[in-house]
């Protein structure tokens, strides 16, 4: 009886072990260097590589090649084609890896690309969704003159998630609120928290050229 023991405890063992050894295995395939990241990001800003467009406005996925001029862009039409004027490089979602952001052309907006498990996906924001970003990551975004506040994202594959950092919230009737976190405060407690976010410093933002483009991956 000790001996069956001993052997069902070091077969479950060894079971363990070699459970662990693939866990490892695949984790090492999918990890993906910063430097491998921008890789991915001039590859896909080519059109070397396809990536996928994650439409969280109208909730439509789709795999594309970037095209040079954008004649389409996430379900917005344009008769005059936009083109990507400025890049920036962040840590936009925190977690430890950059993302590369594109402003478009004529203030419309942005897009977002970012690597997970060596796939690039694509994530539109509108101008008044990123009017000012900070180097740790907060954004500010505006639905109107009297709705606006700091957010940060995270992101999961195609899934983005919102978080509220402060926020002024209006009914549409001349009544207000005002939340830092999830906790309501006054408007002066709600201003100075704002302000202290704009003076913070953001990522410098560079014209976007093949050649700037290439500096900044090879910096990276």
């Amino acid at each position: 009886m000790r001996n069956r023991f001993y052997v069902m405890t070091r077969s479950l063992l060894m079971l363990i072990l070699l459970v662990l050894a693939i866990g490892n295995v695949l984790a090492e395939e999918t990890m993906i260097s910063p430097s491998d990241m921008m890789q991915s990001y001039q590859d896909v800003l080519s059109g070397n590589r396809s990536y996928m467009q994650c439409n969280h406005y109208d909730g439509v996925y789709q795999e594309m090649v970037m095209p040079r001029d954008l004649f389409e862009w996430y379900g917005f039409e344009f008769e005059q084609p936009l083109r990507f004027e400025e890049f920036c490089i962040t840590d936009l979602d925190r977690d430890g890896y950059p993302e590369l952001i594109l402003r478009l052309s004529e203030d419309f907006g942005f897009e977002v690309l970012h690597n997970e498990n060596d796939q690039v996906y694509g994530f539109p924001f509108v101008y008044r969704a990123m009017e000012q970003i900070t180097s740790s990551g907060d954004i500010h975004g505006s639905n109107g003159a009297e709705d606006y506040g700091w957010y940060q994202v995270r992101f999961d594959e195609e899934k983005m998630e919102t978080l509220e950092i402060c926020w002024k919230h209006s009914d549409g009737e001349n009544q207000h609120q005002f939340y830092i976190g999830e906790e309501e405060v006054s408007e002066s407690d709600f201003t100075e928290f704002c302000d202290g976010l704009w003076k913070e410093s953001g990522p410098a933002w560079i014209e976007y050229t093949p050649e700037n483009l290439d500096a900044a991956v090879s910096g990276s």
